[in-house]
């Protein structure tokens, strides 16, 4: 089994300077840029499932009303599949939904050493693919608290 352990990324209470966030980018590849979160994963031997979410983006993005936020949920079952579902909970006048599965899996996900059982990512686009990033939510929530500390 692959132990995939998100713990270690930012969290919305982490200080600003305990965490620098890196991103990557493999324009030929991903039509966004990734977190260290995202590459993690790919590092772990799981880029399938960074792939399907290329895949959704490049056959979806230009879309009338595109929204800026996609949220994306990996849940690992108990007999080893894996289900990688998305929804649009921004914007009602774009509809859509996406749901694949992988039969097998080696996967096990766990946050601080606590097994859990499903794992959100971001996707985060400012109309433009150039500017498409693609994070953990914790990376999200965490830029989001940061932003914040800026203006209070």
């Amino acid at each position: 089994m692959t132990k995939i352990d998100i713990g270690q990324f930012p969290k919305i209470d982490s200080e600003p300077q305990e965490f620098k966030l890196n991103w990557y980018e493999t324009k030929l590849i991903y039509p966004f840029r990734y977190s260290e979160g995202i590459y993690y994963f790919i590092q772990k031997g799981q880029e399938r499932i960074i792939d399907e979410i290329a895949k959704w983006v490049n056959e979806t993005h230009f879309k009338e009303d595109f929204p800026s936020l996609i949220n994306w949920k990996l849940k690992v079952n108990s007999d080893h599949s894996a289900t990688l579902t998305c929804e649009n909970r921004q914007n009602a006048a774009f509809k859509f939904g996406f749901m694949t599965v992988f039969p097998e899996t080696d996967i096990e996900l766990y946050y601080d050493g606590v097994r859990i059982d499903e794992v959100d990512f971001c996707l985060f686009d400012i109309a433009d693919s150039s500017k498409m990033e693609l994070m953990l939510e914790e990376e999200w929530v965490y830029l989001l608290a940061t932003a914040s500390k800026l203006f209070t």
